[in-house]
């Protein structure tokens, strides 16, 4: 078995643990993921948002020619 031995303070060099870099790299890795996930999401809902009224619009012209399409077509006009 190894021999414990005591710590002394103050004295000599201090070693430097390595760090686990896999650890820090997957949660890195899983950060960018999520972040570019927030992104996209962001630019898709703002393209949305920024055509809702236009296609309204053009939703609402579309119904009421539909609706009121027939009506010319079968008898003449209104």
């Amino acid at each position: 078995m190894a021999e414990e031995q005591e710590v002394i303070y103050g004295q000599g060099i201090p070693k430097v643990i390595e760090p686990r870099l896999p650890l820090f790299q997957d949660q890195v890795d899983d950060i960018k993921y999520k972040a570019q996930l927030l992104a996209r999401e962001t630019k898709l809902s703002s393209g949305v948002l920024a055509t809702v009224s236009m296609g309204f619009a053009i939703g609402f012209v579309l119904a009421v020619l539909l609706m009121i399409g027939p009506f010319f077509v079968f008898q003449g006009g209104l």
